[in-house]
């Protein structure tokens, strides 16, 4: 019997592919003025800031920390960071937490689950403190009765350690924990060769079908 379902949080309780896309461009159009730039400039300088970032850090939470990002692509214009970087990263997550919302039906998911007293819990590839803001923005921070972090775990999905935190954490055996997460190597597979059930959800079909479909097979089998 499923005592506790783990979720990914981006792209599976809320769109993330849209908000991202918004908050950069919402950068762009900051370092732009303020700096004096180009956006072509800009875009050339973020690429190299993400991808020197990524190839620094590697498989870390901290891979995905958009401070580094910003600080990185401003040394690459040969601009001092100062101040600069953090207002960056205040207008991306500022536009980012402000439009956050639930998939359709994700609230009456969670709150059937926890009639049945099942557990929800998030495990996600990012930084705890963005995570927490997160769930805060989403309303969820009264429902999630635990958060891993590949920050926290030092791995990302699906490295054997991340899956075996929240099992250490929620104190329930593999059988007993249901993953639900959008990528089918990430969280699926990983979820899997962990010994627990996954359900594979889709950012681009109707979410609220799904939730509904994952709650029967979480309480039949």
């Amino acid at each position: 019997m499923i005592q506790a379902v783990i979720f990914d949080l981006d792209n599976t309780l809320y769109a993330y592919d849209p908000l991202d896309k918004q908050a950069r461009k919402r950068v762009r159009e900051y370092a732009c003025k303020e700096i004096g730039i180009t956006g072509e400039q800009y875009d050339e300088a973020y690429l190299f800031g993400r991808e020197e970032t990524k190839k620094q850090l590697r498989d870390v939470g901290a891979s995905h920390n958009r401070m580094l990002y910003f600080q990185k692509a401003l040394e690459y214009l040969e601009i001092y960071p100062m101040p600069y970087a953090l207002r960056m990263y205040e207008t991306y997550w500022g536009t980012f937490l402000e439009k956050m919302k639930l998939y359709d039906g994700g609230r009456e998911f969670i709150d059937r689950l926890h009639e049945r007293g099942i557990k929800t819990m998030i495990c996600t590839d990012l930084t705890a403190h963005i995570q927490h803001r997160k769930l805060e923005a989403l309303g969820l921070a009264k429902d999630i009765c635990m958060l891993v972090t590949s920050e926290e775990a030092g791995r990302e999905k699906p490295a054997p350690e991340i899956f075996a935190l929240c099992l250490k954490k929620l104190g329930i055996l593999p059988h007993e924990v249901c993953f639900i997460g959008d990528s089918l190597t990430k969280d699926v597979e990983g979820a899997r060769a962990a010994g627990m059930m996954a359900i594979h959800f889709h950012p681009e079909e109707e979410s609220a079908a799904q939730y509904e479909e994952a709650l029967q097979v979480i309480l039949h089998g």
